[in-house]
């Protein structure tokens, strides 16, 4: 490089030696676009919190519900407390469009399953849950469970990847 050109220039030493030193600058010429399906880091970790306290939830209602024990609104309550808290501060972590599209898709999986936990509650208490408790299959067949289970099972993916990824299916 010629001296004096913008890439690259002599300075004198801060001790005043006699020594040269030469700082290169490198400018790329191409202009990257940027990356909108990366998620933040600070938010891809909140955010995979809340996912998996949706999961852990989902788990403890089919298991309670195979094993034949009733729902417990006490619980299935907490759980969504803690679960909003989570949704709060993945809320705060939010910096990026990447970001806020990942936290809508958790507080609309949120919704599907409170719609569908509510939904079980009220057959409960309407005693209409007979068949649920003898068997799996019910459970098993329960499209709007699976779905959910598929849809959390993604974000969880998605999160744990730091990219947003092709929307599942399952989460609409």
């Amino acid at each position: 490089m010629p001296p004096g050109s913008r890439d690259a220039y002599a300075e004198r030493g801060s001790d005043n030696s006699s020594k040269d030193k030469i700082v290169v600058d490198v400018w790329s010429s191409a202009t990257e676009e940027p990356d909108t399906t990366k998620l933040s880091p600070g938010f891809a970790v909140a955010a995979l919190n809340a996912a998996s306290r949706l999961q852990l939830t989902e788990r403890k209602m089919a298991n309670s519900i195979k094993m034949g024990y009733p729902l417990g609104e006490f619980w299935i309550q907490t759980d969504f407390d803690a679960i909003d808290e989570s949704l709060r501060l993945s809320a705060v972590s939010a910096t990026t469009d990447a970001d806020r599209q990942a936290l809508q898709l958790l507080n609309e999986q949120t919704s599907r399953l409170r719609l569908w936990s509510d939904w079980m509650i009220e057959q409960k208490n309407q005693m209409r849950l007979a068949n649920y408790y003898i068997s799996p299959a019910p459970l098993d067949n329960d499209e709007r469970f699976q779905n959910t289970v598929a849809c959390t099972t993604y974000l969880i993916s998605t999160l744990a990847s730091g990219r947003l990824q092709e929307e599942n299916r399952s989460c609409r």
